[in-house]
């Protein structure tokens, strides 16, 4: 079949090669209203006209973009290469896709839009040639498309089984979500969609979950800034949840308050019970201390969402507490962010110091990446275990006062106490773990000293017994 595929490619490449010709003229300042533009904004469609035509000849040519792209657009993600039909503004970055306006749309770029469409046709067969693990996508963001123009991209995307559809403030409408919903449909390799930016209405939800609840391989969803005020955002994002094949939701800028609507019984419902969510993004949705208690208590049992985006909301210190107990108990949740000052009140459970127990006790897998005074290593649960007793062995060992706690002490205990001297006898922390820096002002030769003269009372004590 390869063979077969390479046969077809190569001749669509010759044929283009020798019988085509771009068409469609380059932009005049006849094309513009000069009243209706702002100076930037003519810039900005004429560099769209030489983006649009460099891509369709690309195409032509049997070509595609290659550039690497961050999952959800989250701290510690994992980066994957999207190769494919990229298109977006020249200057384009996408932390801008929430302040920036698309580039506006011209009836003169109608020519270029169907000569991008036509050659959009033949990329089949630049899909069929790609390497069998490429991450094949299909992109257009912080572009207007009216829904004819968009209509007749997708009827040429139709029967191309890209892995990755991003489509980022385009403006095409409720035309176009019920047009790419139907795409989703007829694309069984589809593995994640990003629609932030584009509005999607009411009347949509139900046949948009509808599509997700049935997809064979669809596990990334992105919507972020996608309702702004519309009520059945709640109902979205409960029912993407409660779809339980996602591993990845971001539903940035949505402003979704449960508790203003009553949905919070229901949003923390559908999240104790997945099995499936890795990743969750809810920056910037104006949730409050109701609902970190809500999902605070949906953490307490659900065992596989391991990363969770909450900064940018309304939290004080008392929803930090609420997800302070839920650490307590969830050894799952690798990320956690939130804004720094809400954090604070986590620490006791990422790190208890009242008592070598307590701190062999406390979440040694939870990263919060809140710079000096995280509690946590990212990916080392051992050797966050062991730093945090050696912590409180150090501590008191300033005053020798170690010896007076050790009856208190587990006898599992014991041999991890040993291992976090010896390790940190050799290993001292470094700077930026400035919360065990008491680690490196102590000499361990002296905690094994107060160790030592525990274990030489207890033999004391057992002799004088017998």
């Amino acid at each position: 079949r390869k063979g077969r595929s390479l046969h077809a490619y190569q001749e669509m490449v010759f044929a283009n090669r020798n019988d085509w010709t771009y068409s469609a003229k380059d932009l005049t300042g006849g094309d513009f209203d000069i009243n209706s533009f702002a100076e930037y904004e003519v810039l900005d469609i004429i560099n769209l006209v030489v983006s649009i035509k460099n891509c369709t000849i690309k195409m032509r040519r049997g070509e595609y973009h290659h550039e690497g792209e961050a999952s959800l657009h989250m701290r510690g993600d994992v980066h994957s290469d999207l190769q494919g039909v990229l298109l977006g503004p020249c200057d384009y970055v996408f932390f801008d896709d929430f302040d920036r306006e698309p580039v506006r749309y011209i009836s003169a770029l109608r020519p270029h839009w169907a000569q991008f469409a036509r050659a959009l046709d033949d990329f089949g067969l630049i899909l069929d040639v790609m390497p069998d693990d490429a991450e094949s996508c299909f992109q257009i963001s912080q572009i207007q498309l009216p829904v004819t123009v968009f209509m007749m991209i997708v009827k040429s995307l139709s029967g191309k089984l890209f892995r990755h559809y991003k489509f980022r403030n385009n403006d095409f409408g409720a035309y176009g979500i019920r047009a790419l919903i139907d795409l989703m449909d007829s694309n069984p390799e589809l593995r994640s969609l990003t629609l932030s930016s584009n509005r999607i209405d009411d009347d949509d939800v139900v046949e948009f979950l509808r599509s997700m609840a049935n997809h064979p391989s669809l596990t990334k969803v992105n919507i972020d800034c996608c309702f702004e005020g519309r009520s059945a955002k709640y109902c979205m994002l409960n029912g993407l949840i409660r779809v339980n094949t996602l591993a990845e939701i971001s539903m940035r800028n949505n402003d979704l308050s449960f508790v203003a609507c009553g949905h919070t019984q229901s949003l923390s419902d559908s999240l104790a019970s997945n099995t499936a969510l890795e990743r969750l993004d809810l920056r910037g949705n104006n949730l409050n201390d109701e609902d970190a208690a809500s999902i605070a208590t949906a953490l307490q049992t659900n065992n596989t969402l391991k990363y969770l985006q909450l900064e940018g909301n309304d939290f004080t210190e008392i929803g930090g507490e609420y997800f302070g107990a839920a650490l307590r108990t969830n050894n799952t949740l690798e990320h956690l962010f939130l804004e720094n000052d809400v954090m604070n009140a986590t620490f006791s459970a990422l790190f208890d110091d009242s008592s070598l127990n307590s701190a062999a006790d406390s979440n040694h897998i939870c990263y919060t990446a809140c710079r000096f005074y995280d509690r946590n290593e990212e990916g080392d649960p051992t050797g966050n275990r062991q730093r945090k007793i050696y912590n409180v062995l150090a501590t008191r060992n300033k005053t020798m006062s170690n010896v007076q706690h050790f009856d208190d002490i587990e006898i599992n205990l014991l041999p991890e106490m040993l291992a976090a001297v010896q390790h940190y006898a050799n290993t001292p922390v470094s700077e930026l773990q400035f919360r065990y820096l008491a680690n490196n002002e102590v000499n361990a030769l002296s905690i094994v000293y107060e160790f030592m003269r525990k274990c030489d009372k207890s033999l004391s004590q057992f002799h004088r017994e017998q």
